[in-house]
């Protein structure tokens, strides 16, 4: 199934004592273990701001209505009940690898109303993000001849009172200029697609960061994938 590394667990416990010390791609667990059970260790992954887009497979021998819609609200990615064959657990490892690279890649639009600024040197220019991803950006900002192709800048996102997120600061974004081309010529608008800088991000732009994208997931939420 394409994986070269495989930590086994002997429980919930044990399985959260491996998240803490090692990369994991993928989780695939049972409901029903010693210590800390599979529906316990869904809630500390998904609760967990470093573990909480980790794929999450999760294997019963309950195919019960309510087993799977609890599991279901508790952000399990695959639901896969017992017994099953190789092939069931293949395609569900597949499909939650292939759903966790696309919500990485998802890009929102239609932002609530906000004000970004945009900074170069000592230049200040208003704009607005036109769609934004877990990469990167699109913004629409009058042209400036300080904003120049391949340009490292720094951007800053405030919104206003009436959005619900009047608490959230996205302050230093830190991207790459990739693209600039002309959006409206009557007012000199440009959309400069950005390359966000990820290692240039503190840990609270970062957290700030999800925060708006989980707001607008919840907004526009991803179908869950399942079988059952």
């Amino acid at each position: 199934m394409g994986s070269d590394k495989v930590i086994l667990a002997t429980n919930g416990v044990h399985a959260t004592q491996i998240l803490e010390s090692h990369p994991i791609d993928i989780i695939i667990s049972d409901w029903n273990m010693p210590e800390m059970n599979g529906e316990e260790l869904l809630y500390h992954v998904r609760n967990n701001h470093q573990l909480k887009d980790i794929p999450f497979i999760m294997m019963t021998s309950n195919g019960g209505r309510d087993f799977v819609i609890t599991a279901i609200q508790n952000g399990v990615s695959h639901f896969v009940v017992k017994p099953f064959k190789a092939e069931k657990l293949e395609a569900a490892v597949n499909k939650s690898w292939n759903s966790a690279s696309k919500r990485q890649s998802t890009r929102h639009s239609a932002l609530p109303p906000h004000k970004a600024l945009i900074y170069s040197g000592r230049t200040l220019i208003n704009g607005q993000i036109t769609n934004i991803s877990r990469t990167g950006m699109q913004l629409q900002a009058p042209y400036s001849e300080a904003l120049k192709l391949f340009q490292t800048t720094k951007f800053d996102v405030t919104f206003e009172h009436d959005t619900g997120l009047t608490l959230l600061n996205l302050a230093a974004l830190h991207g790459t200029i990739v693209r600039i081309e002309v959006n409206d010529e009557r007012v000199k608008d440009c959309l400069f697609g950005v390359r966000f800088d990820l290692e240039a991000f503190s840990e609270t732009t970062q957290v700030s960061v999800d925060a708006l994208l989980d707001f607008l997931d919840k907004q526009a939420p991803d179908e869950v994938n399942n079988d059952h």
